[in-house]
């Protein structure tokens, strides 16, 4: 099985093992370079231009996009095979600030990812955009995956576009062979920054046939490079508090230079990374870290910065002893354990107050209401948690100052913003409330398992299914398919403590949308390629939209319904129906 072998730019990915044919491979394919964005063509021509925000909605930055190098702006009449170019065209790439772009006209910034993720969004002062340079890896004519990834990136290339560098490698030999000439010489050639080679099946279709785990492509991976660390002097621990109520500890060192940033300080995540640092170091006796220390820090895939051990006793004449809190640091109660964690179980501790109703303001998308905004507007008393900004007073939020300046004509705006989203989908609502492991996407598998009332999920349990009045059954809560119990035990009490916000936030004005339409109760999984046209046209009549095959889905849509691909064999078993895409357009009412 021939895999294609292309340059991976910096982005969070996960490594394993990739078997096709019972046969490992590993196809080094484009991965997130610095600020993901997706082009949408009609009729040739460059529309639209969307950064992957949160992976379902993202920020439309046209304007900037327009400005890039390696925009193109009109595509050929044809594609380079000679078929003629299709009305609806989607190139996904990334915006990448080439080395020698950053060291002439971006002075003074940190580094190059950072600065093309920044100045990609700008919505004022938009003229740096024209020293970002867009990278292309995937081409979908109609929404749809060619048949190999290496027909792709060459279609890419022929139509003017800049693609990552690629090679089709066919054994695994072979691509640790071109690893090694990575990591050795070739990455250190570039203009511009990569942290390891992406992996990926080169055939659309047996790509597709390894399915996904975790709602992950199987059929590609991610090869890092090993990660760059350095020797430094730990100077503190600061214990900060969460929106949960659970108290991190953060290390702050000296400052050093770690892939291109400034690196000062580092999560320790728990007191157990804590303990099993000192037990791995050569003091091992010792029970807490002390100033003064020396130790060695990297950034593990060039982002995270990380404490990777404890070297040498500090030399310093009395260091300080880092023990543990027994008291949270924001509001003085006391601290509990929870396993590995220290938790403040304050429900006024304010450092919570305000990292709740950032949560809330982040995941339910208001525009123009910040972080600064909400510290300010949380120690003025103008709101506790969520449910208070749905009562604000657009005239005292624009008397608040802020670093000596009044707040103004921003208020009215944040105050609109905040008002135009009170009608939220239930799984948007609840998976914003701070529920421990219970984020929108998993409140939405609940919600496509039958519990779709706010009622409904308050009687619903961990092990017990739930008799409806007409005699149906909902399933329970850990039986439900990617689950489980933890976070059923974490949903089922975790939303019995929310009923105060949820009753406060419907009591000012917050709803839940109504689903209506003639696809409610039908749900809908694409194969082989990608439309969120046709997504949202589905969600928009009523049906639901799931990643993968599993019992009870109503349509597996196949660019080919006659496909004998793993999902589609998959869903035939189950008794799902497989269609093709102008029979879902039909049934979505495009």
């Amino acid at each position: 099985m021939q895999v294609t072998s292309v340059e991976r730019v910096p982005g969070p990915r996960r490594a394993f093992d990739l078997t096709v044919n019972n046969t490992a491979c590993y196809f080094v394919g484009p991965g997130v370079l610095a600020h993901n964005c997706s082009l949408r063509y009609e009729n040739r021509k460059l529309v639209q231009g969307l950064t992957r925000g949160n992976g379902i909605e993202g920020d439309d930055i046209t304007r900037n996009v327009m400005l890039m190098k390696g925009a193109i702006k009109m595509l050929p009449a044809n594609l380079p095979d000679g078929t003629p170019t299709p009305a609806l065209v989607f190139v996904r790439g990334e915006g990448i600030v080439l080395k020698t772009d950053f060291a002439t006209h971006f002075k003074g910034e940190s580094n190059p990812r950072n600065t093309a993720n920044g100045t990609a969004k700008r919505q004022s002062d938009n003229s740096k955009c024209a020293y970002i340079t867009i990278m292309a890896y995937q081409l979908l004519p109609n929404g749809m995956a060619m048949p190999t990834k290496e027909q792709e990136l060459q279609a890419l290339q022929g139509m003017g576009f800049n693609v990552p560098r690629f090679v089709r490698c066919v054994t695994q030999s072979e691509t640790e062979g071109l690893y090694q000439e990575y990591v050795q010489t070739v990455r250190a050639s570039l203009d511009y920054d990569i942290d390891g080679l992406v992996v990926e099946v080169n055939g659309r279709d047996a790509r597709e046939a390894l399915g996904e785990l975790n709602k992950r492509p199987k059929g590609a991976i991610a090869w890092k490079f090993p990660h760059e660390a350095k020797k430094t002097t730990l100077r503190n621990i600061r214990w900060q508090v969460g929106n949960s109520g659970r108290v991190t500890p953060v290390a702050e060192f000296d400052t050093v230079v770690l892939a291109g940033a400034n690196v000062s300080q580092a999560s320790l995540h728990n007191i157990s990374n804590i303990k099993s640092l000192l037990a791995d170091s050569p003091l091992a006796h010792m029970n807490d870290l002390t100033s003064g220390m020396e130790i060695l820090a990297s950034r593990r895939n060039d982002v995270i910065p990380f404490v990777e051990a404890v070297l040498a006793a500090s030399t310093e004449p009395n260091p300080q002893t880092l023990s543990v809190p027994t008291n949270c640091p924001s509001c003085g109660a006391s601290l509990t354990r929870d396993g590995e964690y220290l938790v403040c179980r304050n429900d006024d501790c304010p450092a919570q107050a305000t990292g709740a109703i950032k949560r809330w303001v982040k995941k339910i998308g208001v525009l123009h209401v910040g972080d600064t905004l909400i510290e300010a507007m949380v120690e003025d008393g103008m709101v506790a948690d969520p449910a208070d900004l749905y009562t604000l007073d657009p005239d005292a939020v624009a008397a608040l100052e802020i670093g000596g300046r009044k707040v103004g004509g921003t208020a009215s705006k944040a105050v609109n913003n905040l008002n135009a989203k009170k009608s939220l989908p239930l799984h948007v609502l609840v998976g914003s409330l701070g529920i421990p492991l219970i984020g929108r996407e998993m409140a939405k598998m609940i919600v496509d398992a039958g519990y779709n009332t706010l009622s409904l999920m308050l009687k619903a349990r961990v092990h017990v299914p739930l008799g409806l009045a007409d005699g149906t059954k909902l399933p329970a809560i850990a039986s439900i398919p990617g689950v489980g119990d933890t976070k059923a035990v974490a949903f089922v009490e975790g939303f019995a403590a929310k009923t105060g916000l949820i009753a406060k936030l419907l009591g000012n004005g917050v709803q839940v949308q109504t689903i209506s339409g003639p696809l409610v109760g039908q749900s809908f999984c694409m194969t082989g390629f990608r439309d969120q046209a046709l997504s949202d046209a589905i969600e928009k009549a009523g049906g639901t939209m799931k990643s993968s095959v599993s019992k009870g889905l109503t349509y597996l849509i196949a660019q080919d319904p006659s496909s004998t691909s793993g999902k589609a064999q998959k869903a035939r078993q189950y008794g799902t129906k497989v269609i093709g895409i102008e029979d879902a357009r039909k049934l979505a009412g495009l």
